[in-house]
């Protein structure tokens, strides 16, 4: 094609002649019809083209319903499509009564997955009870204590997880409490949460071993009622064969007839309670906590919270006795105080320590038996001065992983994360010679030349 006259002034602001505008619309002439004709062209292309897909969309839709009968998911036995439903229960928390999630949602799939999974009894082994309201009781409650029942039907013979949380505000009618409906398959509960006020739960907490024989482990809350109001409510505490107990409740917790020793693992958050003379009883402070850990010697996982006076209590460090704890693994602490460690205590097998309380000058910590196991520390650097923390940290040379923080947000001491606390991990302390994993989040007052020096140092 030859070259425009016009090549110079195109894309200008150029104001062609009226010669010049006729010379345009003839020098257009040729390639105007040509653009028609490709546009065309193009035109007969794209209807090709839709009604090749949509015979391609035809095929693709035979072969993938073919394809559908043949594949390895259908033909999976159905014991593969148990451990697959039960590989995508939840870990967490108990099953939830929810059409979208598992296991109810196996069978809305396909009527051959609804009868493997309705004939799976492990699938509804645990189960998560919500709590309804007053405005959405009518309605609800007789669809929810249907599904509860058929749910329990479903997991027949397996012992039972679950959990019932109905808010301490809220107060249903007694006798539509869902709690009733445990009472038919309380001999296969193995795992008990609930939250209430104890009153309503009486018909759960009530029953002993003879009706709870598979209790193992049971997390009670109610910060409303004492379970002195309701003597009978601690009969299920006393379960034989109870081994993780939790409880959230305004109590004096080393009052209650636990089975301590076969304990395995345990959390008191206990808080006080008034009584009628203006005082207060009940709650846990440091010599109680030390008490549980006394009489609890086969614990693997313990978490005790000072409710008491968490911002003057030095008692937990006044231990005189040896007190051994061989297989306790994690070990959490919130609101004490640490003006030492804890003397004579031994924790050999410690992989989880977490030391998280309100800001208390501390004093220089002593040394405790020694763990060899790799392990995590979680600790508030409030709680020491730096001759404590490094003193505490050399307790434990097995920590591979330090995290250091706090929640207060504001403390008259000042930091023991210094640029001296730096130091003692390099030479010639050599501080947690194990550590792989530092982290310190919102407490560091050391400078960038000390973390630089700590990280070459490693």
């Amino acid at each position: 094609e030859s070259a425009s006259p016009f090549a110079e002034k195109l894309g200008t602001n150029y104001i062609p002649s009226d010669m010049e505008i006729k010379d345009i619309r003839a020098l257009l002439t040729s390639p105007t019809e040509q653009l028609a004709r490709i546009e065309g062209q193009i035109e007969e292309m794209d209807v090709t083209i839709r009604e090749l897909k949509v015979k391609r969309n035809a095929l693709l839709a035979a072969i993938d319903a073919h394809r559908a009968l043949i594949s390895p998911m259908r033909h999976a036995p159905d014991d593969i499509l148990r451990e697959i439903f039960l590989a995508c229960l939840p870990t967490g928390h108990n099953a939830l009564i929810d059409p979208i999630e598992a296991p109810i949602l196996f069978g809305r799939i396909c009527r051959h997955w609804r009868a493997v999974a309705h004939s799976t009894p492990m699938l509804w082994s645990s189960v998560h009870i919500p709590a309804i309201t007053e405005d959405t009781r009518a309605y609800i409650g007789p669809k929810l204590e249907a599904a509860i029942k058929v749910w329990f039907e479903r997991s027949d013979p397996c012992p039972l997880s679950v959990s019932l949380l109905y808010p301490i505000h809220y107060r249903p009618n007694r006798y539509d409490h869902p709690v009733f409906l445990l009472l038919d398959v309380a001999h296969r509960l193995q795992h008990l949460v609930v939250m209430g006020q104890t009153a309503d739960l009486l018909p759960i907490l009530c029953l002993g071993p003879e009706s709870l024989p598979l209790l193992k482990s049971i997390r009670l809350m109610d910060m409303a009622e004492k379970p002195t109001d309701h003597p009978d409510a601690t009969n299920a505490l006393q379960i034989p064969t109870l081994r993780d107990v939790s409880l959230y409740l305004s109590t004096d917790p080393l009052a209650l007839p636990l089975n301590w020793a076969q304990l395995t693992a345990i959390k008191l958050v206990c808080s006080t309670f008034p009584t009628q003379h203006g005082g207060y009883k009940g709650g846990l402070d440091g010599l109680g906590a030390l008490e549980v850990l006394r009489r609890c010697p086969n614990l693997l996982r313990c978490e005790l919270r000072n409710t008491k006076n968490p911002d003057e209590d030095l008692s937990l460090t006044a231990n005189t006795y040896p007190l051994a704890l061989p297989h306790l693994h994690t070990l959490i602490l919130r609101s004490f105080v640490f003006p030492t460690w804890i003397p004579h205590l031994s924790v050999p097998n410690l992989r989880h320590l977490e030391l998280r309380a309100g800001a208390t000058p501390s004093t220089e910590l002593s040394p405790i038996q020694r763990s060899h196991c790799s392990m995590n520390a979680n600790i508030d650097p409030y709680l020491f001065t730096r001759p404590a923390l490094v003193e505490l940290l050399r307790a434990f040379p097995a920590i591979s992983h330090l995290h250091l923080s706090t929640n207060a947000v504001y403390h008259p001491s000042p930091l023991p994360t210094t640029d001296a606390f730096l130091a003692h991990f390099g030479p010639p302390h050599n501080l947690s010679p194990w550590l792989t994993h530092f982290t310190c989040v919102d407490v560091a007052a050391f400078s960038d030349a000390a973390l630089l020096g700590f990280i070459t140092a490693r």
